[in-house]
């Protein structure tokens, strides 16, 4: 059972957790916090619709966290905002937009929006608690190493050399757990032991990086059920496209007066 901050114990929000593959070819990351505070994490080769429609099996209230663009309306300034906001401490993301998208076939995320909107689920949420009974937000795990995590600066998990992004999925799975557990919640995932002249295939380390991404994103959707978002959390528009990072308007003020 999860028990939220403040001792109390809370069963009522279903928080989710996506990584979203941006094609919906390739393997996407799902987890689901458990009544008994595991979070499960799992894989599976589902486009927009699958994920939509698992989603609306969940029942309500759900919140969910989604890695992907849920939104890329002309204007979108969530990946501008961001950098400002987060930029001191290496968190940077690809700025989006409708033709990039469209041109690279990544339109997974905001068909997921779109059917997610027409089911009448909320996908901008406000200030405080997550409060409705079907919300869903885009989020960044990178950002969330930082901000919910407390890394100084996000592990190199993405790119490099297998051994590298062995040791960065180490210390990423390490800061999930920690984070996790301050909240009383059981990742279903262990580290990777990392040892010198051994190293799992790029095929693993994948699996292992969409499910902690997965777990993270439901982390976020944890915390914005339970702790809620400050205004600083929030990065771009309704109308554009909006990026939720909790802890962000905490680090970034942290940030501002470090010297």
């Amino acid at each position: 059972m999860a028990q939220a901050q403040g001792g109390s114990y809370r069963e009522a929000v279903r928080c989710a957790g996506i990584d979203l593959s941006w094609t919906g070819r390739r393997p996407s990351g799902f987890a689901l916090v458990e009544s008994d505070g595991r979070v499960a994490t799992w894989t599976a080769v589902a486009g927009p619709g699958d994920a939509a429609a698992w989603l609306g099996s969940l029942e309500p209230p759900v919140v969910a966290g989604i890695d992907a663009p849920l939104s890329a309306e002309p204007g979108r300034t969530a990946e501008a905002e961001l950098a400002r906001g987060l930029g001191r401490s290496g968190v940077m993301a690809y700025q989006v937009g409708g033709d990039f998208l469209e041109r690279k076939g990544f339109t997974a995320g905001p068909a997921l929006g779109g059917l997610l909107r027409a089911a009448g689920w909320e996908l901008a949420p406000s200030p405080g608690r997550a409060a409705g009974p079907r919300v869903a937000f885009e989020t960044f795990p990178r950002a969330l190493t930082v901000t919910v995590m407390g890394a100084a600066r996000p592990p190199a998990y993405k790119r490099g050399t297998l051994a590298g992004r062995q040791a960065g999925l180490a210390e990423y799975a390490n800061l999930l757990r920690s984070a996790l557990g301050r909240r009383g919640l059981e990742l279903d995932i262990e580290p990777p032991a990392v040892t010198a002249g051994s190293c799992a295939t790029g095929r693993a380390l994948k699996e292992l990086e969409d499910r902690l991404d997965a777990a993270a994103c439901a982390l976020a959707a944890w915390v914005a059920a339970y702790e809620g978002l400050q205004p600083g959390d929030l990065f771009g528009s309704a109308a554009g496209g909006l990026i939720a990072v909790p802890g962000a308007a905490a680090t970034s003020a942290r940030e501002r007066t470090s010297p």
